[in-house]
């Protein structure tokens, strides 16, 4: 692997999909079969774009094309790399855009682009601590720094194979630090959080912002 540790990328879906040849040229029949079971447009366009991503930054950070790289796709759960245990994927796909990272050792990403209105003081409610909630109603945006504290939560228990769940999430207190566990970045209407260790290179364009969270699990 190439000097930094981790490398993740983040690329529209429409973007993705103009760039991917056709599926069968690229992805295993495991891929295929869980492709077809898909039921919307959206979905199949979201899994053809994050698997596409996935190995578009494996050849960038590891070597090859991105037909070379093989992934699982086995129903509810993340793919992995056929074959290379030394290399540990995380992708999410449901979002656009679907971002990916590849790192030495287990890491975990989340996305939060959504697309219409939540109950946020609810959601937070369930989900943060007493601290967390104090930091959002203190934000300029409440529903920014909301997904601001959810997508780092996500990535940590990613990183970790752990579902998600209220009392898990309010388990998880995070606080700014200069010696993060876990890193978000914003973009037009979306928060990717990031949880993994070392230096990190972008192999898209880095979003401008971006925040350093240490994370307190009370687990």
């Amino acid at each position: 692997m190439t000097a930094a540790r981790t490398h993740i990328a983040c690329s529209p879906v429409a973007e993705l999909l103009r760039e991917a040849p056709r599926p069968t040229d690229w992805m295993t029949s495991q891929e295929q079969q869980r492709l077809a079971l898909l039921r919307t447009d959206k979905r199949r366009d979201q899994f053809l774009a994050a698997r596409w991503q996935a190995r578009r930054l494996l050849a960038c950070a590891l070597g090859g094309r991105p037909a070379d790289w093989p992934l699982t796709a086995v129903p509810d759960a993340p793919p992995t790399i056929e074959g290379r245990g030394d290399v540990h994927l995380s992708t999410s796909p449901s979002g656009d855009p679907p971002p990916a990272g590849v790192a030495p050792e287990p890491i975990g990403l989340d996305i939060e682009a959504p697309s219409r209105r939540r109950d946020i003081e609810g959601l937070a409610q369930l989900c943060c601590t007493s601290s967390e909630v104090a930091l959002m109603q203190a934000a300029a945006d409440l529903e920014a720094e909301f997904y601001a504290l959810w997508t780092p939560k996500g990535a940590w228990l990613k990183r970790r194979r752990e579902w998600f769940a209220p009392q898990r999430l309010r388990q998880l207190e995070l606080r700014l630090g200069i010696e993060p566990d876990v890193r978000t970045w914003s973009g037009a209407g979306w928060t990717v959080a990031l949880c993994g260790k070392g230096d990190m290179r972008w192999w898209t364009d880095e979003p401008a912002s971006v925040r350093q969270w240490q994370v307190r699990d009370a687990a």
